[in-house]
């Protein structure tokens, strides 16, 4: 085994964002000169933000692992691409049983009355449009849900949604948030 002697911390990072195919000192450089541009208040570019990415990886009950990204990043091409442009998506945990499926979205700086939220058989979906926040979010059921079941909870950012799966055919409810 060979023990590799790095000059400073940039070596060993830019070992492993070699490996991934990353040039981190071209694009370091390239945002360097872009906020240069910017403080000198002579830069043709157009600033947009913020930008938000994450993800999150969890073990289903099922024993499947599942990724799921959230954010307002422009995605690659076949990943979701349900986000709307300008907004974000919200961090959602989704569960559920042999009669339910439970999500939960976080949703801070946001006020109960400025949420939208409108369920269909098989999908489910989340807008905040305020001045301040922005959120999107739509879901899709591979089993159809009743649209009458619905109960919704928010607390302190946090929106707790409840819903069956044992439904008929419906045409779709907007859902009061307690």
């Amino acid at each position: 085994m060979v023990d590799k002697k790095y000059d400073d911390w940039d070596d060993i990072f830019d070992e492993l964002y070699d490996e991934f195919g990353f040039d981190m000192r071209r694009i370091n450089n390239e945002i360097a000169k872009f906020w240069e541009s910017v403080m000198k208040g002579n830069s043709n570019a157009k600033v947009m933000g913020p930008y938000v990415y994450g993800f999150t990886y969890k073990i289903g009950p099922d024993g499947k692992p599942t990724f799921q990204e959230f954010g307002n990043v422009p995605r690659r091409l076949g990943f979701n691409e349900n986000i709307k442009e300008g907004f974000r998506e919200p961090l959602t945990d989704i569960n559920e049983d042999n009669k339910n499926i439970y999500i939960t979205y976080e949703l801070p700086g946001v006020d109960k009355s400025d949420i939208k939220l409108t369920v269909n058989e098989y999908n489910v979906e989340l807008t905040v449009d305020t001045d301040k926040r922005k959120y999107y979010k739509n879901i899709e059921f591979n089993t159809p849900v009743d649209v009458n079941s619905v109960s919704a909870k928010f607390t302190n950012g946090v929106l707790d949604v409840t819903i069956s799966k044992t439904g008929g055919r419906n045409s779709g409810k907007t859902v009061k948030i307690d």
